[in-house]
């Protein structure tokens, strides 16, 4: 109620606040020096803010608005033009007020500028860039007015026309092409595994590798080579993958800082730097992944699963991808609230994820998701172990080696723990990264404020290509 009268009731000026004053004045002139002369003045310095707040209230704006973002679709850290098309529906002209376009935080609202003035029927085109700085699905609008009596005695903020939603991906880097280096899964150095790409036909027999199904065994090779030889004359389109993305709050904390409401939205927004790379790199290596013919699965810290069959889903995914509240499966300790990223299809107001953008098996207890559990039933519908790709933050003991043991059921594991800048040597992330380690997995502790590139960077001496 308070924010609803804040907002759409009138408010005087300074000029309105001015008469109001003087009309208090004259009265208290008027008792004392006993002039009633000064009644009928004083009336009519009262009444000029007390008649344009009336006359602002009982007006309706008679415009009608359409909003176009180009592109449709922004990533992080562009730019988006945004045009109105205004239309006036009323019997006069449209009146005099400045616009504004709202828009939901952590986005800013657009500069405020004088609202042009035409006639019946006519449609007018606003203009106005935004800058899409942080990922998320974000709410833009309502067209927002602020109308004056002619006095300039009050003036009253309108709301017109509906909002839209604005997708902002998060920004994505190119991997290179070409051999992936991972650890076996058994605690072995790094081997070279050459990926072919969707629809590649490889019409030789290679040698037998850690995680090829034997239903690829060709045994006529094997016999004649004296060692296990796979087929590659069927085309490489039944190939798994895994990413796993840590969303829990707690994993995140260190790295948060809150935005405050723009008008128009419900509350304070919350927005964290090392979760935001770790999204943006789980995307990218999904991305990478897609495009060499792997079927990708992603995987988060409540057990959600979500198997992307194009690029552009990937991408929709990954803007609704949220902060989870999940004690078990982030850090013990604090937790903070999650972020939103506003409203849109797929995703309900408070930016939640739809279940059927994502469904959840019961993988996740109060001790944290069961990894394990999860990556046995992507081997076991994909035929041959995946490579693991996990992007983490600080993880509860529990999730940690339940991460650890998902080694065995992985071709090969490469883990990225993501710290806030000045933290790369964090007593937990290096404990983290012993405990990966030991287990089969190839770990890395990389700042949000590092460059994607330094995450596939040197590994034991050796170039880490993804």
């Amino acid at each position: 109620m308070v924010a609803f009268v804040r907002d759409r009731m009138p408010r005087p000026t300074l000029r309105g606040w001015g008469f109001l004053v003087a009309g208090v004045a004259l009265l208290v002139v008027m008792e004392v020096l006993q002039r009633r002369d000064f009644a009928f003045l004083a009336l009519v310095v009262l009444a000029l803010p007390v008649l344009g707040a009336v006359g602002v209230s009982l007006y309706r704006v008679p415009l009608e608005v359409e909003r176009r973002f180009t592109p449709e679709l922004a990533f992080a850290g562009t730019e988006v033009e945004v045009e109105l098309l205004v239309t006036n529906t009323g019997l006069f002209p449209s009146p005099e007020a400045v616009w504004f376009d709202a828009v939901a935080g952590p986005l800013a609202a657009s500069p405020r500028a004088d609202l042009p003035k035409f006639s019946r029927g006519r449609t007018d085109r606003l203009h106005y860039t935004l800058e899409a700085r942080h990922r998320g699905v974000h709410v833009v609008g309502p067209l927002t007015l602020l109308i004056s009596d002619p006095f300039g005695m009050v003036v009253r903020r309108t709301p017109v026309g509906g909002v839209d939603v604005l997708t902002v991906t998060p920004s994505t880097v190119p991997l290179p092409r070409g051999a992936v280096r991972l650890a076996s899964g058994s605690g072995s150095a790094p081997s070279s595994r050459q990926v072919g790409g969707a629809g590649e036909q490889d019409v030789i027999s290679r040698k037998y590798q850690t995680g090829d199904s034997m239903r690829r065994v060709n045994w006529p090779a094997s016999a004649r080579f004296g060692e296990l030889m796979v087929r590659q004359d069927d085309q490489q389109n039944d190939q798994h993958a895994v990413v796993i993305l840590d969303c829990a709050a707690a994993g995140y904390a260190a790295g948060r800082r809150q935005f405050s409401a723009s008008f128009g939205s419900a509350g304070p927004f919350g927005f964290s730097a090392p979760f935001e790379w770790a999204v943006s790199m789980s995307t990218s290596i999904a991305l990478h992944l897609l495009g060499e013919g792997f079927q990708v699965r992603l995987i988060d810290s409540i057990g959600a699963r979500f198997s992307p069959s194009s690029p552009e889903e990937l991408l929709l995914h990954a803007a609704r991808t949220t902060v989870l509240e999940s004690a078990g499966s982030g850090a013990a300790g604090s937790s903070s609230a999650g972020s939103r990223t506003g409203a849109g299809d797929g995703a309900d107001p408070d930016g939640s994820v739809h279940a059927g953008a994502a469904h959840a098996d019961p993988l996740h207890t109060d001790a944290g998701i069961d990894y394990r559990l999860a990556l046995s039933r992507t081997e076991s519908a994909g035929g041959d172990l995946p490579p693991v790709f996990a992007v983490i933050g600080r993880l509860a003991d529990a999730s940690l080696h339940s991460l650890a043991g998902a080694a065995r059921f992985s071709s090969g594991a490469v883990a990225i723990i993501v710290v806030p800048p000045g933290a790369a040597e964090a007593s937990w992330a290096v404990a983290e990264r012993e405990v990966l380690e030991s287990a089969g997995w190839t770990a890395q502790i990389i700042t949000s404020d590092d460059a994607p590139s330094a995450a596939w960077g040197t590994v034991d001496g050796e170039r880490l290509a993804l």
